[in-house]
Formats: C-alpha cells, sequence, structure tokens
C-alpha cells in the first residue's frame, strides 16, 4: 500500500481530522492528504500548510526528542498540541520519520490517536 493511501485512510477514519503529513527526519515531506480543502469554519486548509506544520514541527519533535533520553523520560512516542483551531497529533516512527495528523477543534483526539497509532504501524512497515 502506498504512503498516500494510508495517509487517506488515516485521514477518512479519524475522527474530526482535517489532515495528514508524513515528515522525513529533516521535516521535509514525504506524503500528505487533506480531507477536504474547502473552508470549514476553520478556514481553507491547503498543502502547503500541511506542509509548513510538518516543518516546523519538526524543529520542536527534535528537541524535545534530544533532551528526553537526557533528562531520564527516554524516547518521545508521541505528542499533543492544542490551540484554538484545533489539535495536532505527531507520532514518531523509526529512524526519524513522522507523522502528524490535523484535527478541528472539538475533535476527539483520543479516537483520532487511535487510529494515527495504528497507521503509525503500517506506515513504520513499508518504511
Amino acid at each position: 500500500m502506498s504512503f498516500q493511501a494510508m495517509l487517506t485512510g488515516l485521514v477518512e477514519r479519524a475522527p474530526g481530522a482535517r489532515g495528514a503529513v508524513f515528515c522525513d527526519p529533516e521535516g521535509e515531506f514525504v506524503a500528505l492528504h487533506i480531507r477536504d480543502p474547502q473552508p470549514d469554519g476553520c478556514g481553507v486548509l491547503t498543502h502547503y500548510d500541511m506542509r509548513v506544520f510538518g516543518a516546523h514541527l519538526a524543529a520542536v519533535w527534535l528537541e524535545l526528542e534530544g533532551r528526553g533520553p537526557d533528562q531520564g523520560v527516554g524516547g518521545m512516542v508521541e505528542l499533543k498540541l492544542s490551540c484554538d483551531g484545533g489539535t495536532m497529533l505527531l507520532r514518531a516512527l523509526r529512524d526519524g520519520y513522522y507523522l502528524l495528523l490535523l484535527c478541528a477543534p472539538g475533535a476527539q483526539t483520543g479516537a483520532a490517536a487511535f487510529v494515527l497509532a495504528e497507521t503509525a504501524l503500517q506506515v513504520a512497515q513499508e518504511i
């Protein structure tokens, strides 16, 4: 199965998902999918937006991941960032790759995180 198909399945199955991006260790996108680029109360979501979200979170992720073992908390697995515009869920893969799922405000992020974890397993088998 292609990465594109996996991301499409992720966005379609995760409650409230607006888009997802699969990034390499430098924050460059490998594949992405947007549910519907039309305005949905949160504004128009573009492919460029998802690429920027993925790239910007790389810096945060790398900083936290680098400090975790030094602080005795171990390696990072998951990150959740919430704001008025929604929630971003990031899931670690091997070799520094990661998946980012953007959910609309008020979405059930617990259920979305579960679908993200399932998809992460699928993607990890292909990289």
